[in-house]
């Protein structure tokens, strides 16, 4: 064994998305560590499955003591590269033993969807986030791009914008994107705050151009 970890981003959800080397190295491992649905969608029976839940330093402590006797892989959503649980990784293991194969965000899906390059995005997550920074990349850049997050809801980040008193401005929301159900809506910030839909774990776009 080598002792390398591999985390592999297996893109915004719809397998079809998954590029042909993440699922060759997924196919190739003996132990697949991921959250559920993950496992749920790629492990193969023969497979031994470590779930992710809330003991983020045992899960270290696992691939620190096992890397050197077993393949393993972890598996995350969207690219390795953006608001990842490979960032956890990087901050508490050594950079040498990890190897990182890319995914297909679901940030890139969106703005695919939109025709749009997302080159010039502010990029926020706002899960566990306070919102005051939001706020002001909202209103000093033409296009900001939020994953959103318990709690901020789109329509509750839509509501403290105006709260905030930035223009009633336009914004699309990407819901469970790549998937069958996928749905794409735009709005003005006003129309969103009344929203009664669940938009929860969606990606907002905003314009302020």
């Amino acid at each position: 064994m080598t002792g390398i970890v591999q985390v592999v981003g297996t893109g915004p959800g719809n397998p079809a998305y998954i590029t042909p080397l993440a699922l060759q190295t997924i196919r190739s491992a003996e132990v697949l560590v991921g959250g559920g649905r993950l496992l749920d969608t790629f492990a193969e029976r023969e497979q031994i499955q470590v779930i992710i839940k809330q003991d983020l330093a045992g899960i270290v402590s696992y691939l620190q003591k096992e890397r050197f006797n077993k393949k393993i892989v972890v598996l995350v959503s969207g690219d390795t590269g953006i608001f990842s649980f490979a960032d956890y990784l990087l901050k508490n293991m050594d950079r040498e033993v990890l190897e990182f194969i890319p995914g297909v965000s679901s940030l890139q899906l969106m703005f695919a969807r939109l025709k749009r390059s997302w080159v010039e995005a502010q990029i926020l997550s706002m899960h566990g986030r306070c919102m005051d920074l939001a706020a002001e990349v909202v209103r000093h850049y033409p296009l900001t791009a939020l994953l959103t997050g318990t709690p901020w809801s789109p329509q509750k980040i839509a509501s403290h914008l105006l709260s905030q008193d930035l223009p009633d401005l336009m914004v699309a929301v990407g819901k469970d994107l790549s998937y069958t159900e996928e749905r794409i809506e735009f709005f003005t910030l006003k129309a969103l705050a009344c929203e009664s839909r669940d938009f929860n774990n969606s990606i907002m776009v905003i314009f302020n151009e």
